[in-house]
């Protein structure tokens, strides 16, 4: 019985024994159980608040997801804290994702080549292609800004103010643009202006109108000027024949006044006393009494068309016009028995003059008719008039405008005069 008392005791303390080792064996694995994890419990944690980024990112992970909370002795709450993990890192994922789809939109509408958004997605490769696409935009920048720099230069050989800050900004780019294009068709306008009368030109000399509108414009305005020469060396061959001309002209003038000098004197001397007799008229009736015109002119009556007088003050030869020395100031001076009465008659244009020389002068030859005028311009104290008759060599400065009596009837009549 002993015996078996020993086998007994020894059995229990083999099992207690046993159950020492065992429940040392089970305290260290429950210590590195629960060792193992808290530091699960603050890697979750320092995950969390890597993808919270200090708020950066816009997530609440470690907040959800504090240490304490995530023990072991916690168990039963971890069902509903870790899917909140979940939660942020896929925030954080489509985050990435809708940056890298940005950035690919970007590079599309930007025409960059060679990004593709699963290479920003991808951790392996995302440098790279972010290297790769921040210098594609430095360059695109890089071009924008030459691009803006050429057509702002291109704006100041145009005449227009545009700076390149103005296309590069998103405000002022259209108001620049249409500063560049104003500019651009004023300088079209004034091209085409210069085209304009350069043709006209040429077709008042008789020369084919050069065609400046082609890219041979160079050469046909080439050719338009060896024709203008041409015209001068007619024009030249012209002149001498005329001076020819003239030269036998005025020696048959020399004979012809040579063999008239009597006559003109004669007739000189008639006119002489002839105007003064008209004098004497003027100034004493047969009764001796002061003499009075008919009536006293306000400016609308027919007869003051023969007080009108003037001279020829310059002569265009070139285009042939002449300048005269009356103009819508006009006004003439009525002897009325002993006193004056001055009378405003403005000119008017489409108005015919006719011309002399030596009509109140003291030349023997006497008074000589010139030509018609005909007035076109008429400023305060002068007009411009275009030649009727003759040719502008045959007009002089100082001679005398005034209206004959076939030009009173057609001033009158407002017929307008024929050149």
């Amino acid at each position: 019985m002993s015996v078996l008392n020993r086998i007994i005791n020894i059995l229990v303390l083999l099992a207690a024994i046993a159950a020492v080792v065992f429940s040392y064996m089970l305290f260290s694995k429950r210590e590195k159980l629960t060792d193992g994890w808290d530091k699960m419990a603050k890697a979750i944690n320092t995950t969390a608040r890597t993808l919270d980024d200090n708020s950066a990112s816009g997530t609440t992970a470690a907040r959800d997801l504090p240490v304490d909370k995530l023990k072991h002795q916690n168990y039963d709450q971890l069902g509903q804290l870790l899917p909140k993990l979940n939660d942020n890192a896929e925030k954080i994922v489509k985050q990435r994702n809708d940056l890298a789809a940005s950035i690919q939109n970007v590079a599309n509408t930007l025409s960059i080549t060679g990004i593709k958004d699963e290479n920003l997605k991808n951790i392996a490769s995302y440098k790279d292609q972010e290297r790769n696409f921040v210098n594609k935009v430095r360059q695109f920048r890089t071009v924008r800004d030459s691009v803006s720099a050429g057509y702002a230069g291109t704006a100041a050989k145009l005449g227009g103010r545009v700076s390149a800050s103005e296309f590069n900004n998103s405000t002022t780019y259209g108001a620049a643009i249409r500063k560049v294009n104003a500019a651009a068709d004023e300088l079209i306008a004034r091209r085409n202006a210069y085209a304009n009368y350069l043709t006209q030109i040429a077709r008042a000399m008789g020369v084919k109108a050069p065609n400046l509108s082609s890219k041979g414009y160079q050469a046909e305005l080439a050719k338009t000027l060896n024709e203008f020469k041409k015209k001068q060396r007619e024009h030249a061959t012209t002149r001498s024949l005329l001076a020819r001309e003239k030269s036998k002209s005025a020696s048959l003038t020399k004979q012809v006044a040579s063999r008239n000098n009597t006559i003109k004197s004669q007739v000189a001397n008639i006119q002489k006393q002839k105007n003064r007799i008209d004098e004497l008229n003027r100034i004493l009736n047969k009764d001796g009494s002061l003499p009075l015109p008919e009536k006293l002119l306000t400016g609308s009556e027919p007869e003051c068309y023969k007080y009108v007088k003037g001279k020829i003050e310059f002569v265009d030869k070139e285009f042939g016009f002449v300048t005269i020395n009356i103009g819508s100031s006009f006004v003439f001076k009525q002897r009325y028995g002993i006193k004056d009465n001055y009378v405003s008659f403005p000119l008017q244009a489409g108005k015919q003059l006719s011309v002399a020389r030596n009509l109140e002068g003291d030349d023997p030859v006497g008074p000589t008719f010139v030509g018609k005028l005909l007035v076109s311009k008429v400023d305060k104290n002068s007009a411009v008039c275009n030649l009727v008759t003759g040719s502008p060599v045959d007009y002089q400065v100082g001679d005398t405008v005034f209206f004959s009596e076939d030009d009173i009837v057609d001033a009158l009549s407002g017929k307008a005069a024929k050149k």
